[in-house]
């Protein structure tokens, strides 16, 4: 049985309120290895019991203050103290002692004074052995968790140690096979290196070839011509690619031969051989013909026979691309070297995409001068338009203006004189927005501003939409500032804004309905609006009402006419002159507002006077005395009803239907005036006032040119050649009269 100092020592915690009684069971448990740690009360077993653990605890159950039983109870409620062995030691008999209670908190046996020591020690021992045994084998179990960690660790490091082996192994056998593949090339470390450098090269010879695709694409998008761009595009892939012959065709469209456009070099004696290649002749013919690449380097074999061009050029390297677009072949384009040499899949795919390039800025090229030419068809279009609507007009109002001279007497003629003089202005209308809007959207239009009063421009629009206005017997109130307005505007075209507003509502307000002109200051803005209480706007329409040829209901009133032109016109006008304009409506049938705000000068300054000068104008009509006129004009309608108004108003006129005759007339009868046709057979109207002025002889007559081409450069072109005024087909009596007062007042 080994000693007592070999035997592993344990804690024993005994509660006892009586000295004496601890010092004894100390002395019982020395040499049982225990360590006794002695406790007076229950409070204090308690404190000892949360600083450390004990095997066993000896319990007197009667003890002042907390006995036995409630000390038990507190230490049974703790978790780590819950299984510690309880011995409760207690003064009474068995029969006084309620043993069941301890049982139930926990005790597993019971001592009773006096203590015997045998059975003391014999059940402290047998508690003190299971402690040290739980406690072995605690011990063991850590031993072994540890051995096994250890074991893990080193089976671990083992097969570590044997997987590292293998890689090894593998990437020895690896190196071995590499080194003998490759023939005892360098070390591996140098390889590497080597590998580097070439990726680093790879690197920047792409970059270099995306900079050079993204250079190419910027010169040909913003060139307005691909064609000529082609040179430089040329110069830049021979530079990167080292090349020396670039070639550049273009195919006809009629016969499908190939003209060369852009070259580089070869010399100029080669040029005449090469400029123009039949359907199928040479490496461009052939590539047009098969719609597809074409290669001969060292390292490829011709896709056919060998090329009549690349003996002349001394090329031993070729690649040549067809210019595809639409699936329309537009001409190719051709890289050479005379150095032996293989392209690489690389230079192959940039030059590719280079051709694409090429062929996308070529098409855009053909799609914008189709553009350009449609555009500029639609230009002639509606000048010819023009001219062949007005041509018919002429006649007809000349002859309105005679029948009303001559019937005066008669009101129902009067009447329908004066509906269809209505519908000729109407027609006369449409052709000059038509024209209007043709000119400001291809930026034909020069505003001319000078600084005119708010009252004159409204009394201008007034008096031009008055026939509308009466004839659908609308009420128009006009409420403009009392002080006097200034605007710096073109006062033509801010007159046609206005009449354009006020005829857009008088068209679209039933008979009878109310027109509101109202303006007024804003800051350093003027805001004029023409509200009605007409067929009202849909939601939708408020923004689109002001776009091209669009109407508010196309079947709603058809009896109107228009083409939409009239709020586009208005539009446009305004926003050249600085300003903005809406539309506002709160639905159909409730009437519609539109809104102009236009930009106030920082300065007044002396303002035209336009009513005024028409006034006096008008004031000074009746001094006009009988003229002797030239009619010149090849279509007898408008000269005959010309004529016959002319003579109606006291005028002596003499008739021409050609240039030869007109010119004749002049120089021998020396007219006043002479009202000359532009557009005469054999020598035009331009001709004619040229050669009347390089006459000493038609000095003295007064010119004047009708035609039915109205834009600003006719009218240039007239008083250029020597005309002194131009009108434009149809004439009114008004006009003409105007026109006629002016030059011989002047005369």
């Amino acid at each position: 049985m080994p000693s007592s100092s070999a035997i592993p020592r344990v804690d024993v915690l005994a509660v006892d309120d009586t000295p004496a009684n601890l010092r004894s069971l100390e002395a019982l448990m020395e040499d049982l290895g225990a360590n006794v740690v002695a406790a007076s009360s229950g409070d204090e077993a308690l404190r000892l019991l949360l600083e450390r653990d004990f095997a066993l605890i000896l319990l007197d159950v009667q003890m002042p203050g907390m006995d036995g039983y409630e000390t038990a109870s507190l230490i049974r409620m703790r978790e780590r103290t819950r299984h510690i062995p309880i011995i409760f030691i207690t003064a009474f008999n068995r029969s006084e002692v309620n043993v069941s209670r301890g049982y139930e908190l926990g005790a597993v046996d019971y001592l009773f004074k006096p203590i015997v020591p045998e059975v003391l020690r014999t059940k402290v021992g047998v508690f003190l052995d299971l402690h040290r045994k739980k406690e072995e084998v605690r011990r063991q179990a850590e031993l072994l968790r540890q051995a096994e960690t250890r074991e893990h660790e080193r089976q671990l490091a083992e097969a570590r140690a044997h997987y590292e082996r293998s890689l090894l192994q593998q990437e020895m056998e690896r190196e071995r096979k590499v080194s003998e593949a490759l023939e005892q090339r360098a070390q591996e470390l140098a390889r590497l290196v080597q590998e580097k450098e070439q990726a680093q090269s790879a690197l920047h010879e792409s970059n270099a070839r995306l900079r050079l695709l993204a250079d190419t694409a910027s010169r040909l998008l913003k060139g307005t011509d691909g064609r000529p761009l082609l040179e430089s595009v040329h110069q830049h892939i021979s530079e990167h690619l080292g090349l020396e012959v670039c070639l550049g065709y273009l195919a006809r469209e009629l016969n499908g031969s190939l003209e060369l456009t852009a070259h580089s070099g070869i010399l100029p004696t080669m040029r005449p051989r090469l400029e123009r290649l039949e359907p199928g002749q040479g490496v461009a013919g052939k590539v047009v013909a098969e719609q597809k690449r074409w290669v001969l380097d060292a390292g490829a074999a011709a896709n056919g026979p060998v090329p009549d061009a690349a003996p002349e050029l001394g090329l031993a390297a070729l690649a040549c691309y067809p210019l595809i677009s639409q699936g329309r072949v537009l001409g190719t384009l051709a890289f050479g070297t005379r150095t032996m040499r293989t392209f690489t899949e690389d230079e192959l795919s940039l030059m590719q995409g280079v051709c694409d390039q090429v062929a996308v800025a070529m098409e855009r090229e053909r799609l914008i001068g189709a553009l350009r030419e449609a555009d500029r068809r639609k230009d002639e279009f509606l000048a010819m338009l023009a001219h062949e609507l007005r041509n018919p007009l002429a006649p007809v109002r000349s002859a309105l203006e005679v029948f009303r001279m001559r019937m005066k007497q008669d009101d129902v003629l009067q009447r329908t004189i004066a509906s269809a003089d209505r519908q000729v202005a109407h027609m006369t209308r449409l052709v000059d927005d038509l024209l209007d809007v043709s000119r400001i959207t291809r930026g034909k239009v020069e505003l001319k501003p000078v600084l005119v009063t708010l009252t004159d421009l409204v009394e201008g629009a007034v008096q031009a939409c008055e026939p509308i206005i009466s004839q659908r017997h609308h009420e128009l109130s006009v409420s403009l500032p009392s002080e006097t307005v200034m605007l710096n505007v073109d006062p033509t075209r801010m007159t046609q804004v206005v009449a354009n507003l006020l005829h857009n509502a008088a068209k679209y307000t039933p008979s009878g309905g109310r027109i509101h002109l109202n303006a007024e200051r804003q800051g350093d803005e003027l805001v004029l609006s023409v509200r009605d209480n007409g067929i009202g706007l849909r939601p939708d329409m408020l923004h689109r009402v002001f776009e091209l040829f669009v109407q508010v209901d196309p079947g709603s009133d058809r009896a109107q006419g228009g083409l939409g032109l009239g709020l586009t016109l208005v539009r446009s006008l305004v926003e050249m002159h600085g300003g903005h304009v809406s539309a506002r409506s709160e639905g159909l049938s409730k009437g519609s507002e539109f809104t102009v705000r236009l930009p106030l000068p920082a300065e007044p300054a002396p303002a035209l006077a336009i009513p005024h000068m028409v006034k006096a104008a008008a004031a000074t009509a009746h001094k006009l005395q009988p003229l002797h006129i030239l009619l010149v004009e090849d279509n007898p309608d408008i000269r005959e009803t010309l004529r016959d108004l002319l003579e109606l108003h006291g005028h002596r006129v003499e008739e021409a239907s050609d240039g030869r005759s007109a010119v004749a007339l002049v120089l021998s009868q020396r007219p006043q005036v002479a009202l000359v046709d532009i557009g005469l057979p054999e020598l035009d109207g331009y001709k004619v006032a040229e050669l009347v002025r390089a006459s000493a002889g038609g000095s003295d007559t007064r010119l004047v040119a009708l035609t039915g081409y109205g834009h600003p450069e006719d009218r240039k072109r007239a008083l250029e050649a020597g005309f002194d005024a131009h009108l434009v087909k149809p004439v009114s009596s008004d006009d003409l009269s105007q026109v006629l007062k002016k030059l011989c007042t002047a005369a």
